[in-house]
């Protein structure tokens, strides 16, 4: 049986989108009846390397010139690797124009290989205002099979040639990259400081993962029917209504896509059954932790993760995001990314950290 080869995890991101749909909540139920908790205060971790290169900001800063760069016109010689010529051309078969072989006025960029073998190459030496006949062969394997492996020829048309200039780093320059700073060196300190917060995020879901995996490895958490069955299926209609509702952006419908991987319905139903279930043993063991902690979320726990998470996904304000996740009855998830997040700090907190040094995010 195949694999569905997008099954979401659960993380704030996603679980924002997701739809409530039960009535039951989690803290309504007596979690220890489900989980008998392991070792969980203690747990040995490393923790990412975090320290940010002068390598990586170099490639950084590159990478955010190469994005101001423009086109300027070459009239002084003739076309190199690398340039972009317009043109015109033609493609002939047999002396006549085939489908899909003309267009005027074309960008193409010397070296990215965009065009069949030769073409590109053929234009290399010759200067603006030429016109040059390319004799090329298609591949075998071309996907029109009535030109694959065909001789053909290309009658083109060089109307112009165009290097690519990225600029020099300067203030003016930085401020456009960056519309905060006004100088290079104000300029090169945020990019510093967002690679380091970067890995820093990074290394922190990683080590809040591990810590995660290891209290479940230490616990024993019941499977099957055993599990609520009503917590479970909350996480298969969810997961489900998310799946269909992704594939519907791309204009997929869930029978398309079950075609296309070889998978029937009752494939489908009882992969998202076997991952509604690991969710389920995932939220149940968060919860023994909390309740065997005393770890309580707060109204003013939610409002602050509003306030941050709002931030962090470019919503205008808080209120704007509560609107969001309240219309797709997400609240409840939402309380449930913050408690984990509690139970992730205390485990953290709790935890022996092999290289302390790398910790380089405030815990609270």
């Amino acid at each position: 049986m195949k694999k569905l080869s997008v099954l979401a995890g659960v993380v704030i991101g996603a679980a924002i989108m997701m739809t409530g749909c039960g009535s039951q909540s989690l803290d309504s139920l007596d979690a220890s009846k489900y989980v008998t908790l392991g070792e969980y205060k203690g747990l040995t971790v490393s923790v990412n390397d975090t320290t940010v290169s002068e390598g990586a900001i170099e490639e950084t800063i590159q990478s955010d010139l190469e994005s101001q760069a423009v086109l300027e016109p070459v009239t002084d010689r003739a076309v190199e690797d690398g340039d972009t010529v317009n043109i015109d051309y033609v493609g002939k078969k047999d002396g006549v124009a085939f489908d899909g072989g003309t267009a005027n006025g074309a960008d193409l960029v010397i070296g990215s290989h965009t065009y069949i073998t030769g073409f590109e190459e053929g234009l290399v030496g010759h200067n603006a205002g030429d016109q040059v006949s390319l004799n090329l062969t298609f591949p075998e394997n071309y996907q029109s099979t009535e030109l694959a492996g065909q001789d053909v020829v290309f009658d083109v048309t060089i109307n112009s040639i165009s290097v690519n200039v990225v600029p020099e780093l300067t203030d003016e320059v930085a401020a456009k990259i960056n519309s905060s700073v006004s100088t290079v060196e104000e300029y090169k300190a945020a990019v510093k400081s967002e690679l380091e917060e970067t890995k820093q995020n990074t290394a922190k879901s990683m080590v809040y993962s591990d810590l995660l995996k290891l209290a479940n490895d230490n616990a024993e958490i019941v499977s099957g029917n055993k599990l609520p069955q009503w917590l479970v299926k909350q996480n298969a209609e969810t997961e489900k209504s998310n799946f269909e509702a992704n594939l519907s952006a791309y204009n997929i419908t869930l029978e398309k896509y079950l075609s296309n991987y070889g998978m029937t319905e009752e494939d489908f139903d009882e992969q998202i059954q076997l991952y509604a279930e690991s969710i389920a043993k995932q939220q149940l063991l968060v919860e023994a932790i909390a309740q065997a902690e005393n770890i309580k979320i707060t109204d003013k726990d939610i409002e602050a993760a509003y306030e941050k998470y709002a931030t962090q996904y470019g919503y205008e304000s808080t209120d704007d995001f509560k609107k969001t996740v309240k219309e797709r009855s997400g609240e409840d998830t939402f309380k449930e990314s913050v408690l984990t997040t509690e139970v992730e700090e205390f485990l953290f907190k709790n935890a022996n950290i092999t290289n302390p040094e790398m910790v380089t995010w405030t815990v609270e």
